[in-house]
């Protein structure tokens, strides 16, 4: 099992790589897919619990909200955020007979959080908000986007690796037994300073000043395991192990995105406010 999850870890994370270095529609595509497919996992997971979510309005949603992130299209960006309140606050109204305010909660609960992660990821790459961390090129023909892309894959799967193995062969502490029984205090301590350092290395290399991949891979270090959290009460709830078996070892789309959804609105944030 562990030799499976390193072997697709490490293609996966070549493809990942590959992806975003190339960057522009592939990326694009590649964020599109990722997205559909987390929400084909959620509508899978949700109805275990019998919950009811709107499974083409939500297909549809996704779609034109990262198209309108993609071509920056900002009034239309809000309107469909406006729409998906809304629409989530009436959709008990309108068809009071079979929905309920429990399915709405959950409808705008999934898509809030498959939308934000991979949107934050699209932003970040496919924007120029890197030019404001300092530079306009950096080396090896790398462009600042890319460079805070990296900075957020590597420091993530920094996270989960250091957590997985300190947690595997020192963890002794538990963290949350009722939420997530595997996880350890020590594995939490070990994905935290394998972020920052990672994070670091990072920023240096990319010619980010240190100062920024320091604070970066602090938020990181926090919002990570966070993620990893939810989506385990997720999967608690509804009663199931995994979300899906895309990726062999590692579940589905998002039992692997499940740190990075939560970390990559929050750098995307602080890119913004530094700026």
């Amino acid at each position: 099992m562990l030799g499976k999850r390193i072997l697709s870890g490490i293609i996966g994370g070549l493809l990942a790589i590959g992806v975003i270095y190339e960057g522009n529609w592939l990326f694009f595509i590649a964020i599109i897919l990722l997205t559909m497919w987390g929400w084909r996992e959620y509508i899978r997971l949700v109805r275990h619990i019998s919950v009811n979510v709107p499974i083409l309005f939500g297909y549809g949603w996704l779609l034109l909200f990262l198209g309108s992130v993609w071509f920056s299209q900002i009034q239309c960006t809000i309107l469909l955020g406006a729409i998906l309140v809304y629409w989530s606050l009436l959709r008990p109204i309108f068809f009071h007979n079979k929905i309920k305010f429990v399915d709405s909660a959950y409808a705008f609960m999934g898509l809030v959080y498959v939308a934000f992660g991979f949107t934050a990821m699209l932003a970040l790459r496919c924007s120029s908000l890197g030019i404001h961390l300092g530079l306009d090129q950096v080396p090896f023909g790398v462009d600042s986007t890319r460079v805070i892309m990296f900075l957020l894959i590597f420091s993530t799967w920094a996270s989960d690796t250091c957590a997985f193995f300190v947690g595997k062969y020192w963890g002794t502490h538990k963290l949350c037994v009722a939420i997530s029984p595997g996880k350890t205090k020590e594995g939490i301590i070990g994905g935290c300073i394998g972020t920052i350092v990672v994070a670091m290395i990072v920023a240096v290399v990319g010619q980010i000043p240190v100062i920024h991949g320091f604070l970066i891979g602090i938020i990181i270090a926090v919002m990570a395991p966070l993620g990893d959290l939810i989506e385990s009460v997720l999967k608690r709830t509804c009663g199931v192990k995994d979300s899906g078996t895309l990726i062999p070892g590692h579940g589905g789309v998002l039992d692997r995105f499940d740190s990075l959804l939560v970390a990559a609105p929050m750098v995307l944030l602080y890119v913004y406010i530094v700026t």
